[in-house]
């Protein structure tokens, strides 16, 4: 899949960090061979990782407390000395996956606050929900006012997409559209636009109850076939066989995804649930007003639950920690 880069960011708090570090002032009594005593504190944004603490750590610690005590030893080796004879004893890489793991997540079902067991969600996810089957339309009142508006009505995704959505980390939703995700990438396919003057799609506001009930979104790939066995896991359907489009038969369709890395620690893993909800929720519901999903695959699943396309789009997570 070609996949030019669209980058988002979001501002995640690291305060644990001077926090942990505190505890590696400690000294057990089988302390390893330190050359400083006493506590110390580090404080800085920016990835936990060997190569950056032991930079901080001689800036704010090792460089100007040192002495001749420390003769022949570097910053490096002090502080595998000073958290190896803390207590608990812990060595670098446990110390940053640990600062990771203390991160609280805010829950999915923050976002749309329907329920706590997902019943919405996982409607969502398939393309079958209220927020991608209903459309703008004024034949619903008596004075001629527009009903199921998507800005009103979704309201919620714009307002986490300004708090916790950018400034927290988002758990994934236990749903079985996300659940095995070998290739570590997720994509959602889009058949239909449902939100006018976005500069998106060809649903015309002019016009909302006659041509945006099935208007088509921006067209940015080529399906080739849906393989029913494939979403069954998530869909419930229980079909087999291949659904196959030759010759650009199904019309306009747009497809998004994301990726991430195979270290846990990575920024891409910690926030997938953050950009899983940026991709589906906020870009392209909120945003351009893409909805539903092709027949017989989910909305947005793990790759191998998918339609096989041509191409799709893909966003990347840009955290500043």
């Amino acid at each position: 899949i070609f996949q030019p880069s669209v980058t988002s960011s979001m501002k995640i708090s690291t305060r644990a960090l001077a926090y942990i570090s505190i505890l590696a002032g400690a000294s057990s009594t089988a302390a390893a061979e330190k050359c400083l005593s006493g506590s110390f504190i580090l404080e800085y944004e920016g990835d936990c990782d060997r190569e950056t603490l032991v930079e901080v750590f001689n800036d704010q610690v090792f460089g100007p407390a040192k002495s001749s005590a420390c003769d022949g030893v570097t910053a490096e080796e002090e502080l595998v000395a000073q958290l190896a004879a803390a207590v608990p004893s812990t060595t670098i890489e446990e110390f940053c996956a640990n600062i990771y793991k203390s991160q609280p997540e805010v829950p999915f079902t923050d976002i749309l606050k329907k329920d706590e067991n997902m019943t919405y969600e996982k409607a969502f996810f398939l393309g079958h929900s209220s927020l991608q089957e209903e459309v703008e339309t004024t034949y619903e009142s008596t004075d001629g006012s527009a009903t199921s508006r998507l800005r009103e009505d979704a309201a919620s995704v714009n307002a986490f997409y300004q708090g916790d959505g950018s400034y927290s980390q988002v758990n994934m939703p236990p749903l079985e559209n996300f659940e095995q995700c070998d290739a570590n990438a997720v994509m959602c396919c889009w058949p239909k636009d449902r939100q006018a003057a976005d500069n998106n799609g060809n649903c015309n506001r002019n016009t909302y109850s006659e041509n945006c009930v099935d208007s088509n979104p921006g067209d940015n790939t080529d399906l080739c076939f849906v393989d029913l066995e494939r979403g069954e896991a998530s869909t419930g359907n229980s079909g087999d066989g291949l659904v196959a489009f030759p010759d650009d038969d199904e019309g306009a369709i747009h497809c998004h995804g994301l990726a991430w890395a195979n270290d846990v620690d990575d920024s891409s893993a910690r926030y997938k649930g953050n950009n899983l909800f940026f991709v589906s929720m906020y870009d392209h519901m909120y945003q351009r007003g893409y909805v539903e999903n092709v027949p017989g695959a989910p909305m947005c699943g793990c790759v191998e639950q998918m339609p096989t396309v041509t191409r799709s789009d893909c966003t990347e997570i840009d955290a500043t920690e």
